[in-house]
């Protein structure tokens, strides 16, 4: 089974994915090894999406992770959103070396359900959690409860309050 850890840069998806016992592909990392996409002026990657999903790590009879905010465009049998209360994601994107505006990108993002709306669009099987104030290791057996269950659930997160 292939399956999608995806949602907005700041939530938690490389954390989770060093917890979960699952073979990784980090996706950042498989197309910079891959040639996929090309390096902006601001060492950003910009990514054509269909070049990513031509060329998407494949599962072989192992559960496969891959593990990006990207995630949600592969072909994936399992899509788990992650998802942070927007003032907290400001402040945990804040302590990386983002700008101003890559900040405020992402944390729109995430109050408009962004991420979720395009897994929702994309996957079959779309399980989303919040993982603003629990811990990794919650999150990760929450997640491996739900990958055990074949759960699906999604839309229960609303950041409209701030909007």
């Amino acid at each position: 089974m292939k399956i999608g850890l995806t949602g907005t840069p700041g939530t938690g998806k490389t954390t989770i994915a060093e917890h979960l016992d699952i073979e990784t592909v980090h996706l950042n990392e498989y197309m910079r090894e891959n040639g996929i996409g090309e390096e902006d002026e601001n060492g950003e990657l910009e990514v054509d999406l269909e070049e990513l999903r031509e060329n998407q790590p494949e599962a072989s009879e192992k559960d496969l992770l891959v593990e990006g905010h990207l995630a949600h465009f592969l072909d994936l049998d399992y899509c788990i959103v992650l998802r942070t209360r927007p003032d907290v994601l400001s402040e945990r994107l804040g302590s990386r070396d983002y700008s101003d505006q890559k900040i405020s990108d992402n944390v729109e993002s995430e109050k408009l359900d962004l991420i979720l709306s395009q897994a929702v669009q994309r996957q079959e099987k779309v399980f989303e959690i919040d993982t603003t104030e629990i811990s990794v290791e919650e999150a990760s057996e929450r997640i491996m409860e739900a990958l055990d269950n074949r759960e699906e659930r999604y839309g229960e997160v609303d950041w409209q309050e701030f909007i």
